[in-house]
């Protein structure tokens, strides 16, 4: 006969007497809030899961250039889910090629709330931004992240029901402060 003891955290209501026996099944008791902590969980994601069949999504790819020192390229790649009617949560990757020894990289979540003028839309956005950078200098390697802010405004031109061009200016907080342009593509799906 196999028995392996099994652990659970006891906020959790689980009996750490449990084992698992030679048919490899495991028997527990769970309580009342665990249940209902459970159900709720169960709840949000069948909730979540049926909005999600109605909002519209995008991926976008995007030409970056940080405005302040180090002055420097990048590209970035996003996805963005409608919430609501003109309102969009966006979360993106950009990363900065090389330069003087420092690569960069940021990872954002924004929301963005569209006013959409026919074929134009123009946006607010805000969010939070997390840089993060590595120094090779001499054979030495350092690297770091800090979170911050993210405010700016963009512009989005349809070409087509399946297309896009887009415009961004984004300010970051990390570093006092540090302005970025993108130009880029939007496919929505």
């Amino acid at each position: 006969m196999i028995q392996l003891i099994v652990i659970f955290p006891k906020f959790a209501g689980i009996s750490t007497k449990n084992v698992f026996q030679n048919n490899y099944s495991i028997n527990f008791k769970l309580n009342k809030r665990m249940k209902k902590i459970l159900m709720i969980a169960c709840m949000m994601i069948a909730s979540m899961s049926a909005f999600a069949q109605q909002g519209k999504c995008t991926f976008g790819i995007n030409g970056d250039y940080m405005v302040d020192d180090p002055n420097n390229l990048g590209f970035g790649v996003n996805m963005g889910y409608e919430l609501i009617d003109n309102l969009r949560g966006v979360a993106e990757f950009n990363y900065f090629l090389k330069k003087d020894n420092v690569s960069w990289w940021n990872v954002e979540l924004n929301a963005e709330y569209l006013f959409k003028f026919g074929s134009l839309a123009v946006y607010p956005l805000a969010g939070v931004d997390l840089l993060g950078w590595k120094v090779d200098y001499m054979g030495q390697s350092t690297n770091d992240s800090k979170l911050g802010l993210n405010l700016g405004a963009g512009v989005e031109y349809q070409l087509s029901p399946s297309l896009a061009l887009k415009a961004e200016y984004n300010y970051k907080t990390q570093h006092d402060g540090y302005s970025l342009l993108k130009v880029g593509v939007v496919i929505p799906f």
